[in-house]
């Protein structure tokens, strides 16, 4: 970057300031007594730029106006090599209202940016350096000539290593976010260990609760048949009892009227048979003068007749014996109600006991153990569990009044026989069905808390399933984030070789820059300089043959050693930059130089190198024999207006 025109308005010291048609190359040299504006220039410059000066920190930039004005102005015109023309211009009140403007030099109505932040940028990106690597390099305020600090930005950019730095930077930044992210995820994953402790599943616990659900349904299922089957064969009997009780009374009707039918019969085949066979014999004789008187209108020609009332009657007794025979095959048939009424208590496996109180034990020790849903056992619960069914048990015993065992004996015999009546079956059956019912509710319990324990233990599976998976992928996602980590703490070794292998080669390169500047500066007195990392110089004096520290010298060698290595620093920033030709502004270099090496400094600064051509240099005063490019000589009396030669 060459400036080719500076223009200011109220600008610190100057009320007007015009410099036109700047030399592109060669020395610029400002002079002038203190306090006659020479520095406000260079000042002028940074301000123009950068938007604020060495001097004054971007808190204090109302200092800028001039004494006693409310506004100043300023318009920097600069060549960019392949890049053209441009103009950065600047306004600033003393209500703190700042604006900037860039364009290419003629075309102010389509600036490239407006605004101070859109200018800093745009120049940044034309010019390739900010406010600290410019002040750090080519511009070197009134001051002690000193290095910049090894580690500071300006630096790092000579060297080429700021893009590697700050991409490290990056780079340790985003290992953070990963490191953040492994250390949520990892807590994540540790939250669901704990989560899957807790639900403490088990192997086979659900197989366990289907296989004890199976059960109890098959057991619930065969009470109730029983239930069923008890309740019916009950109904059977007692509707079967009044028909056995009417056969047995109509078989024995049919028997006692069949011996009547049978004895009359007899006896009037007998007479029948006495009067047609014997009619000589005495009682024939008899039983026919007893017909005679007792039966009026009686003769012999009548005796036949009591042969076919002998045979009707013994016909009858025929038909009353099929009757009777019938009859007793009914009831044989009917009496069956009594035997399966008999069996379907017997079923009932606990009926000898007296029914309820075997249902009572069964419901005091009952398994109990796979209805816990969590999978732990609490002995005091089985017990107060086993106990509160006791007592129902036995409350539910008490309203079923249970049939003593030896009347149950009795009863049961009875009905075996069909002799019960319906009273006495009623109550036993009653008393058996009341403890069927009570085991069928037991059961019928234990089948819905088991439905209740598989679907929570489904809910339990399920949960760990899901976070078995959730913990899968966060195991999936901090290996993830672990390869991450790793390739960008490779990157960030890369980064560092790389860094540690461009500094190296630029301290090798300043010392070579300076290699050639320092004898031009020092008469060939001093010709090589030792750099360390932390930029401490060492020099090597022909004269001594050997490395010597800067306190070693006089102060006016120092401060030409080190105007050589500043000036070979500005040389690194255009390498490392690709700038082209560029301009430095020396603000008073030669204070504590004596003639002699001001002259010298003076013939070697136009020659050190072809990247830095326009070259400004402040003094109080030059030899006169010095030859400039352009000379501005400033005076206190001509109320801060420049002019030069």
């Amino acid at each position: 970057m060459i400036i080719t025109d500076l223009s200011a308005k109220n600008v610190l010291k100057y009320a007007s300031l015009e410099l036109r048609d700047l030399p592109l190359q060669g020395m610029i040299a400002v002079s002038g007594q203190n306090e006659s504006g020479k520095s406000t220039i260079g000042e002028t410059l940074c301000f123009a730029l950068f938007g604020r000066t060495f001097s004054l920190g971007p808190d204090d930039l109302d200092k800028v106006i001039r004494w006693g004005e409310t506004s100043c102005q300023v318009s920097c015109s600069f060549q960019v090599d392949g890049r053209g023309h441009y103009e950065v211009a600047r306004f600033l009140d003393n209500d703190g209202n700042h604006s900037a403007r860039l364009n290419e030099v003629g075309k102010e109505g389509a600036p490239l940016a407006r605004g101070v932040g859109p200018v800093d940028e745009a120049l940044y990106d034309l010019i390739g350096f900010d406010f600290d690597e410019f002040v750090d390099s080519f511009y070197l305020a009134q001051r002690e000539i000193t290095t910049p600090h090894p580690h500071s930005h300006t630096v790092k950019s000579m060297a080429g290593i700021a893009a590697l730095e700050y991409v490290g930077g990056e780079i340790a930044a985003e290992i953070n976010e990963e490191q953040r992210a492994i250390n949520d995820a990892e807590a994540d994953i540790s939250d669901i260990g704990r989560q899957l402790a807790d639900l403490a599943i088990e192997d086979g616990r659900l197989v366990g609760l289907v296989a004890s659900r199976q059960a109890e349904a098959g057991e619930f299922a065969s009470l109730e048949a029983q239930m069923g089957a008890l309740e019916q064969a009950g109904a059977d009997y007692r509707a079967t009892l009044p028909v056995i009780r009417k056969a047995a009374a109509a078989r024995r009707s049919s028997v006692l009227l069949g011996f009547l039918v049978l004895v009359l019969a007899v006896g009037l085949g007998g007479a029948w048979a006495a009067l047609t066979q014997i009619p000589d014999h005495p009682y024939s004789e008899l039983l026919a003068r007893m017909l005679r008187l007792e039966v009026p209108g009686w003769s012999a020609d009548q005796v036949p007749i009591l042969g076919y009332v002998g045979a009707a009657f013994g016909l009858v007794w025929l038909l009353l014996i099929v009757r009777s025979v019938r009859l007793k095959g009914r009831i044989s048939r009917l009496s069956q109600a009594g035997p399966a009424l008999v069996e379907q208590l017997d079923a009932v496996p606990w009926a000898l006991a007296g029914g309820a109180g075997a249902a009572e034990a069964r419901a005091a020790t009952g398994p109990l153990t796979e209805l816990s849903p969590n999978g732990e056992v609490d002995d005091n619960e089985l017990v107060e569990e086993a106990e509160s069914r006791a007592e129902e048990a036995m409350a539910e015993a008490a309203r079923a009044e249970p049939v003593p065992d030896h009347r149950y004996t009795l009863t049961r015999s009875r009905i075996a026989e069909c002799r019960a009546g319906e009273s006495e079956v009623r109550d036993l059956v009653s008393a058996e069905l009341a403890s069927l019912g009570h085991s069928v509710r037991i059961c019928q319990g234990r089948v819905v808390r088991l439905d209740q324990a598989i679907e929570l233990e489904k809910d339990r599976l399920a949960r760990a399933e899901r976070l078995h998976g959730v913990q899968t992928d966060l195991h999936a996602t901090v290996a993830g984030y672990r390869r991450r980590v790793d390739l960008r703490e490779l990157s960030r070794e890369l980064l560092a070789g790389a860094s540690r292998s461009m500094s190296q080669r630029f301290n090798h390169e300043l010392r070579n820059l300076v290699g050639r500047t320092l004898p031009l500066f020092t008469d060939g007195r001093y010709e090589h300089l030792q750099i360390d990392e932390d930029l401490q110089v060492r020099v090597f004096s022909n004269e001594k043959r050997d490395y010597m520290d800067l306190d070693e010298i006089s102060s006016g060698t120092q401060r030409q050693i080190m105007l050589a290595l500043r000036l070979a620093l500005a040389q690194e920033l255009v390498n490392s930059t690709a700038l082209g030709k560029q301009f430095v502004f020396l603000d008073e270099p030669f204070a504590f130089f004596d003639d002699e090496r001001t002259r010298t400094s003076i013939k070697v600064l136009p020659r050190l190198s072809d990247e830095l051509s326009q070259v400004w240099i402040s003094s109080q005063e030059f030899p006169q024999d010095a030859e400039f490019a352009l000379h501005i000589r400033c005076a206190r009396q001509l109320a801060g207006i420049a002019e030069g030669d």
